[in-house]
């Protein structure tokens, strides 16, 4: 579990705050945390919306997700985005990936 150090004050609709309480209340889990899973969320949806519109590469949506590449490639996959890699793309990793082994 990721250590927490910094307190933020947020203001917002009460039309959110409900649907916190209500994800909270279904969740068993109390607002905080129902708050930092949204956010995780959120973060995970920012990076797919990002890479989708070919904005950023899938190393940097995996980080933004805080994901694997493996892991958000998965998950592309399952969403049915295809990949933004072309055939360099795919040489050039394949010769990385050699000259490593």
């Amino acid at each position: 579990m990721k250590r927490l150090q910094n307190v933020m004050t947020v203001r917002l609709p009460k039309e959110d705050l409900k649907i916190i309480e209500e994800i909270s209340l279904k969740e068993r889990k109390d607002k905080s945390t129902t708050v930092r899973d949204l956010v995780e969320l959120g973060k995970i949806y920012f990076a797919i919306i990002q890479y989708r519109e070919n904005k950023i590469s899938i190393g940097k949506a995996a980080e933004i997700a805080g994901l694997t590449i493996s892991e958000i490639m998965d998950l592309l996959s399952k969403l049915g985005i295809k990949s933004n890699l072309d055939l360099a793309d795919y040489i050039e990793g394949q010769k990385f990936a050699e000259e490593i082994i």
